[in-house]
């Protein structure tokens, strides 16, 4: 059963390339944040076969370059010969000597379009994303750590705002909070993994809110039963010990009625008088009934 992120990725790979300038951004992010990409070596390796497909697709596209992915194990992967290397770091602005690659050529993503394909690009190389029935979390990985600061900043121009940080060989760029992770993938095209997302963090807020009201009304049920096993013992032992005849008559029906009403709060047992009476005066009368019964306990002892 394929991953969240595995789903996110095909849906990624399911998006239009877009203008020939968001081909080459896409393609561009992918090289980047592929297995290699410098003169002596250019190699993109993945566990999904939809993401080596999108990938020959662009570099065809874009560069020119026609190759045919490979079986590595359990990943498929294209390696470029020299002409064809040759051919790529051209198309992106490169010269094709020995130097530091590493480094993002922001003239290639001056359009904002261009920017969210450059970094659909990124993700479908190096990105992960936890399950909506999970605690928030996107990552982007690279084991640059200049390139990482430098994709960084374009993230903040952009107000994603995302967080750096170091895991033994690799630089991680990453979120926790849903809300900037649905914004991340609506950018980049996965609209369908941000309403996921959505759907899941109100589904767990409403799950939320009916437990915080169940859990009151379950304290209020255990205060009302509480006070009411009180008041009925109290006034058992009371009655016991003399009679109904140790309540004055007005407070009769009152004793009467909570006796015979053990769960009831105390609107329900105002409720219950002809006429109704209001809860301050139930309470009233209460407090006089426990008064007596106290006094009659006290007395018997």
């Amino acid at each position: 059963m394929l991953s969240f992120s595995a789903k996110t990725k095909n849906e990624l790979c399911r998006a239009p390339s877009g203008q020939a300038c968001c081909r080459t951004a896409e393609l561009y992010g992918m090289l980047l944040f592929g297995a290699a990409f410098s003169h002596r070596e250019i190699r993109l390796t993945s566990e999904q076969s939809a993401i080596i497909r999108r990938a020959a697709l662009l570099l065809d596209k874009v560069c020119g370059v026609r190759t045919a992915p490979v079986v590595l194990g359990r990943r498929r992967a294209i390696e470029l010969d020299t002409d064809a290397r040759a051919q790529v770091m051209e198309c992106m602005g490169y010269d094709f000597r020995s130097y530091l690659t590493y480094h993002l050529n922001r003239n290639i993503i001056e359009n904002e379009c261009c920017a969210a394909a450059f970094l659909r690009g990124i993700f479908l190389m190096a990105g992960s994303v936890s399950s909506p029935e999970k605690k928030g979390h996107l990552e982007i990985k690279t084991s640059h750590p200049i390139l990482g600061r430098e994709v960084m900043s374009l993230l903040l121009d952009l107000g994603l705002s995302p967080k750096m940080t170091e895991r033994r060989t690799a630089w991680l760029l990453y979120w926790k909070d849903s809300g900037r992770i649905e914004d991340f993938l609506t950018l980049i095209g996965a609209r369908h993994a941000a309403l996921a997302i959505m759907e899941a963090k109100v589904e767990k807020q409403l799950r939320g809110d009916i437990n915080r009201k169940v859990n009151c009304e379950t304290a209020n049920l255990i205060k009302v039963t509480s006070a009411s096993t009180r008041q009925i013992a109290a006034i058992e032992h009371a009655l016991s010990v003399g009679g109904i005849e140790v309540f004055p008559e007005n407070l009769r029906q009152t004793v009467d009625l909570r006796v015979a009403n053990p769960a009831a709060s105390l609107a329900e047992l105002a409720a219950m008088f002809d006429p109704p009476i209001s809860k301050p005066g139930l309470s009233h009368r209460l407090g006089r009934i426990m008064e007596i019964a106290e006094r009659v306990t006290q007395s018997s002892n």
